[in-house]
């Protein structure tokens, strides 16, 4: 994504992009917050500026994040409602999206902005991330280490948000001008708090794994939830799996990996 000639190569000849390249863990961009901005926020430049310039009817389905909400003041947060992010990934998300609008106003730039809130599911998913972490650890009865505890937090399963992008894309590509130029949440509005998480995954593993709690980190929101009304009208997205369903399917898969 920094790499702006490789990008003006890739982008001809294509109807669209789903763009869901980045620094895509909160921690990390904390960390490296240069890293983090080069990546999500010049990386999604340098595609909308390829785009502009050398294939400016092409379509843009960019992921975003509930990060950019920050600490909402209501739940469930509805896309209109305020966007103060407290981290850095949350801000180099919201940046991004701001150039991708101001593309749209000003050169007509056709994007869909989905924002995604902890999604799991995917056995090739990153292991550092909470879900990930802690099924892989309750599977070995390793402790289960959990930060904070209390915040209450809006997970998504995998094939749930990709069944929503492809219905999103499929809806865009044809035109259709409800979902063109608009921001949908892609969440559950199902609060879980993160240590009845780790409570819930040791249960469906039949782990022996203790729960050990640690200070809450300062750049993690504490509570969200999102209202996806607008994009199950709109875009036809609909989680279907419930946490603990969603859980168990995302179990036997990393078994299956394993094996």
């Amino acid at each position: 994504m920094r790499d702006y000639q490789k990008i003006s190569r890739l982008v001809r000849k294509r109807d669209a992009f789903v763009h869901l390249a980045a620094v895509s863990r909160v921690e990390w961009g904390q960390i490296d917050p240069v890293r983090c901005l080069q990546v999500n926020t010049l990386g999604t430049l340098n595609l909308i500026e390829a785009i502009r310039k050398h294939n400016p009817n092409a379509l843009v389905v960019s992921a975003s994040s509930r990060e950019v909400y920050g600490e909402p003041p209501r739940l469930p947060v509805r896309e209109a409602d305020r966007k103060c992010p407290i981290s850095v990934y949350g801000s180099s998300k919201l940046a991004a999206e701001n150039l991708i609008r101001s593309y749209g106003r000003t050169y007509g730039l056709k994007h869909v902005i989905l924002r995604f809130s902890n999604v799991y599911g995917s056995p090739r998913d990153l292991p550092q991330r909470v879900i990930p972490k802690f099924m892989k650890r309750a599977i070995q009865d390793k402790p289960l280490e959990v930060y904070g505890g209390n915040q209450v937090l809006d997970f998504t399963f995998i094939d749930d948000v990709a069944d929503g992008i492809i219905s999103t894309l499929s809806k865009a590509l044809a035109g259709n001008r409800k979902i063109l130029n608009n921001d949908f949440n892609f969440t559950s509005n199902r609060g879980t708090p993160v240590l009845r998480l780790a409570s819930l995954i040791g249960r469906i593993c039949g782990s022996k794994s203790r729960i050990v709690r640690k200070n809450a980190r300062r750049f993690d929101v504490s509570k969200f939830t999102g209202d996806f009304t607008k994009a199950r009208s709109r875009t036809g997205y609909l989680p279907r799996h419930s946490l603990e369903d969603g859980l168990k399917v995302y179990r036997d898969r990393l078994r299956g990996a394993r094996d």
